[in-house]
């Protein structure tokens, strides 16, 4: 019996501790005089800050737009993909696409295999069938002899999500 009681207040203490983080959150999107600045340093700043500022911007992704460089970057690496594509994801895609689409495109040109997988992955996430396309197109002059393998097992993959019907023209 003494467990849980235990279990139970150490749930309510989770649960107290998520509501004052939300309380933070929105204070601090709603007060910040720089919240854009704060957020970019954050991005840059030790794990922790890196952290809070993803979950911050997957939660409230306002700031996504102006961070989306930033945001590309963490989306590549190993540590924090899966947060910053949900972040950029859950942004405005009429005011993220134009320039996501050409972060990835200038990033394609020196992509490795890794990069590469992960920009297709990025991509995938937020819905853009069309730059998917672009990305799955073979090229003739590789920045990694294993991108040819990759790129057959991306479409493959990812294939049957580039014929879907995309109104958007590529810029």
């Amino acid at each position: 019996m003494t467990d849980e009681v235990d279990d139970r207040q150490l749930w309510a203490a989770l649960v107290t501790a998520e509501q004052e983080s939300a309380r933070r959150r929105a204070e601090f999107y709603r007060h910040a005089w720089s919240r854009t600045e704060i957020l970019a340093k954050a991005l840059a700043g030790g794990v922790w800050d890196q952290a809070v500022a993803l979950e911050f911007l997957d939660s409230i992704p306002h700031d996504v737009p102006a961070l989306l460089d930033d945001l590309v970057e963490h989306a590549v690496s190993q540590r924090w993909a899966g947060l910053a594509r949900r972040a950029i994801a859950n942004a405005d895609r009429q005011r993220t696409r134009p320039v996501l689409r050409r972060i990835v495109g200038e990033r394609l040109r020196r992509a490795g295999a890794d990069e590469y997988r992960r920009l297709a992955e990025l991509l995938v996430e937020v819905e853009d069938w069309a730059m998917l396309r672009v990305l799955l197109q073979p090229v003739a002059d590789d920045a990694d002899p294993r991108l040819p393998a990759v790129r057959a097992e991306l479409t493959e993959r990812y294939g049957p999500l580039c014929a879907v019907p995309d109104q958007r023209a590529l810029p």
